[in-house]
């Protein structure tokens, strides 16, 4: 909602931007109801109450509020609404019957936005913030906001392509875009604003917190930087299986981020696969050429 809209007073009902952006496309005129005054919402409003009462009594038959994706989510809503859309398919066909074709093109799936990153590596997007590579500081990039994801652009070129947050005041922080920073001043990690984001697996917040029981607090954060630039550097998998071995050896003399750095190493060196030359003929060429000296005689 714009800012003149958060301006009117409780009596006024304002209007989301991209909603009005949507009806000007469309060529539509929006209207609201009284305040207070339920009985004046429309089959729209009514169906949006109605569906979510179905949504809420079908997750208790389910069990379960978890969906292992936003597809299986999707499909799950999607399938409720077909049932409770099967009895109405009469109606709708006498409806699109007499609909006209739309003369406008269909409403673009993504806006763009011209965002400037701050000098803390954070892109904005509304009311939430991502971490984007150091090099974007201070500059200007493009951001393609889609409904469930955004990308970041920058000289025509996809930089980063981000789980789009819902809600307000969220932070998606990759530690690869930070740990440079943190390196160059490791006594900021422990009160680091978004340090939650820096354990990518429950094994890397297991080793800082078994590292802070065996070293003091700036040498244990180190040492945990280190680590992590570790999985930034190479396979984030191989960093974290060497790090559950260490962690399951209670036995184990101190250990730090050369003995993880040397557990984490390939046994054997990963050998570049053997590529056949590609022989180009290149009379080919001169036979294009006097097919075209031919047609052109002719």
């Amino acid at each position: 909602m714009g800012l003149a809209d958060r301006e009117k007073s409780s009596q006024e009902r304002g209007y989301n931007v991209e909603y009005l952006q949507l009806l000007a496309h469309y060529g539509l005129e929006a209207r609201t109801i009284h305040v207070a005054s339920p009985n004046e919402n429309g089959d729209v409003e009514s169906s949006n109450g109605g569906i979510k009462r179905a949504a809420e009594q079908h997750l208790l038959l389910r069990g379960s509020r978890d969906f292992s994706s936003i597809a299986a989510y999707e499909t799950f809503l999607f399938g409720l609404m077909d049932k409770r859309n099967a009895g109405r398919q009469a109606k709708l066909a006498e409806e699109l019957a007499v609909m006209k074709a739309l003369t406008v093109k269909p409403w673009p799936q993504m806006r763009e936005l011209i965002v400037r990153v701050g000098q803390n590596g954070i892109l904005r997007v509304g009311s939430n913030g991502y971490s984007v590579p150091s090099g974007l500081k201070g500059k200007r990039a493009t951001v393609r906001l889609y409904e469930w994801h955004i990308e970041v652009w920058y000289a025509n070129q996809c930089i980063e392509s981000l789980p789009r947050l819902t809600g307000a005041n969220h932070y998606h922080v990759n530690y690869r875009h930070v740990i440079d920073s943190l390196l160059r001043k490791p006594g900021g990690f422990r009160n680091y604003r978004y340090r939650d984001d820096l354990f990518p697996q429950q094994v890397f917040r297991q080793t800082w917190e078994a590292l802070n029981g065996r070293f003091p607090p700036r040498k244990a954060d180190l040492i945990y930087l280190q680590i992590l630039k570790q999985a930034a550097s190479g396979l984030e998998s191989d960093v974290a299986q060497a790090l559950t071995l260490l962690l399951a050896d209670q036995d184990q003399n101190p250990w730090d981020e050369k003995i993880v750095a040397a557990l984490a190493r390939p046994l054997a060196p990963r050998i570049a696969p053997q590529l056949i030359p590609q022989v180009v003929n290149l009379s080919i060429y001169d036979q294009l050429f006097l097919t075209e000296a031919k047609h052109v005689c002719a």
